[in-house]
């Protein structure tokens, strides 16, 4: 059964990683991103998948849609919409039934009618989403969000679950090779040269657009560009967008919203990114590549082949095959690649068609 160990986290995974050197083959020890110890005998059968980006994670590292039995509707919206359904087919079976609502309150019917050998829920929502797994005695893996170091780690404990360790390690590797790279490419481009950038996750709706610290600030910075978000307040209004003039606009896939809606909408038309061109729908492939996951990489190098062109030495396509063929072992034929860069909705964004079929 898992336990909550009291120590300090950084000597508790030392603890846990000393300790998985005496386990026999095919068992695993780890805290999870809670300070909850873990340990399996073998290899789980049966995942359950409350955050987001997790089910193709998983199914990239385990090399299989077979051991994921549960997702969030989410998930299963961004499989359907992008080419993990035909990659994974078995996958659309997936329940997607095992939250309340929308969010990550968890149906516990649901969840104990599957039988999962581990369920993964955000431990940065609240210990209620965790305690009410825990009561009911699930093996629950707390993971925290939206860090590439916490990505790194929730992945980790995806390949020791899986009993895939050294892939996991090795998508961890070539991550952080490209992101090596970007950052030697970009690092020294002065601010004056970075274009301000607007990450906007919620248009349709409620208007919301990703400040400093977060993650999408992390990869504009790495690409090229610069936050035109200099702080985050907890709602923004169009005021503080037109204040901000954002000279590129990134439209994120957790809403609706296509540069179309944005280029016709009225209040928008003085934004420097609308009047020459450069709004852009974030792509989705096997996952949306706005939050951390397996493709990221790919977002990096996206943005940066849009933000500071050549720049990089990236050939995007050629790098979307090979990470493809890597992760899934797929064979992306041209209208895939275009399918996934949403050539028709970015048709007439600046610099955009550099990034098509040719």
């Amino acid at each position: 059964m898992p336990h909550r160990h009291r120590g300090h986290r950084p000597a508790a995974l030392l603890l846990a990683a000393s300790l998985a050197g005496a386990l026999p083959a095919g068992a695993a020890e780890f805290l999870d991103q809670r300070g909850v110890a873990h340990r399996i005998d073998r290899p789980v059968e049966r995942v359950v998948t409350l955050p987001m980006p997790l089910p193709s994670t998983y199914m990239a590292i385990d090399g299989t849609e077979r051991h994921v039995v549960g997702m969030n509707p989410s998930s299963g919206a961004a499989l359907r919409d992008g080419i993990l359904a035909r990659i994974f087919p078995r996958a659309r079976a997936i329940a997607t039934d095992i939250t309340r609502g929308a969010g990550f309150t968890p149906n516990i019917e649901a969840i104990l009618a599957l039988r999962p050998d581990a369920v993964f829920q955000w431990a940065s929502q609240g210990p209620e989403l965790l305690e009410v797994l825990d009561r009911v005695g699930l093996r629950t893996i707390g993971i925290t969000c939206c860090s590439q170091a916490d990505f790194a780690a929730y992945t980790g404990f995806m390949g020791e679950l899986s009993g895939r360790q050294p892939r996991a390690a090795e998508l961890l590797r070539r991550q952080d090779a490209v992101r090596a790279r970007l950052a030697a490419a970009t690092e020294a481009i002065p601010d004056a040269r970075r274009p301000r950038v607007a990450y906007v996750g919620r248009y349709t709706d409620s208007m919301r657009i990703a400040g400093p610290g977060t993650y999408n600030d992390m990869y504009l910075r790495l690409a090229g560009g610069r936050n035109a978000a200099t702080s985050a307040p907890a709602a923004v209004t169009l005021e503080q967008v037109l204040a901000w003039d954002p000279e590129v606009i990134l439209l994120g896939n957790f809403d609706t919203a296509m540069p179309a809606d944005v280029y016709a909408d009225p209040r928008w038309a003085g934004l420097a990114a609308v009047r020459s061109r450069r709004v852009y729908r974030m792509p989705l492939g096997g996952y949306r590549w706005d939050p951390p996951s397996h493709e990221s990489a790919l977002t990096w190098i996206w943005l940066a082949e849009l933000l500071q062109p050549g720049a990089s030495g990236f050939d995007l396509r050629a790098e979307m095959r090979e990470w493809f063929r890597f992760l899934y072992g797929h064979e992306l034929a041209e209208d895939d690649i275009d399918a996934i860069l949403f050539a028709g909705p970015n048709q007439g964004a600046a610099g955009y068609d550099r990034l098509l079929r040719r």
